[in-house]
């Protein structure tokens, strides 16, 4: 009985950890997805991303941009292009069904990074973003 509880206790313990790893490999992934969309101005790709709530928030970054001068459009999207993002931590509450990434913005002419934050939904085996702060 001893052997098995020794060898079932550290098997649980690994399986445990890789689901809890596995969570935030996937969060970190649509995090990442989402915001190389959204900061290369790309805010259909961007909203694929995204809970049905959310995503016709994203959209209308693309109705915004269709509506500016072909000139200003153009230096909008040389400044997005020079945006760059770092994430910095991922954290999953499974129970809640929700999990927070916070990441840098480099963004051009400012001395630090802005710190921000990614709201993200967990649905089954998926992640989808919620909300941008």
């Amino acid at each position: 009985m001893k052997k098995i509880v020794s060898w079932l206790l550290p098997l649980l313990c690994m399986l445990a950890m890789t689901a809890c790893q596995s969570s935030e490999k996937r969060v970190r992934g649509t995090a990442e997805q989402f915001l190389k969309a959204y900061y290369s101005a790309d805010y259909a790709a961007a909203a694929s991303y995204c809970t049905p709530a959310f995503a016709p928030r994203v959209s209308r970054g693309a109705e915004a941009q269709d509506r500016v001068p072909e000139e200003i459009a153009q230096k909008m999207k040389e400044a997005v292009s020079q945006t760059s993002f770092k994430i910095v931590s991922v954290a999953v509450d499974k129970e809640a069904g929700r999990a927070v990434v916070h990441y840098d913005l480099d963004v051009p002419m400012v001395e630090r990074p802005v710190p921000k934050q990614l709201l993200l939904q967990l649905e089954g085996r998926a992640a989808a973003v919620d909300g941008i702060e």
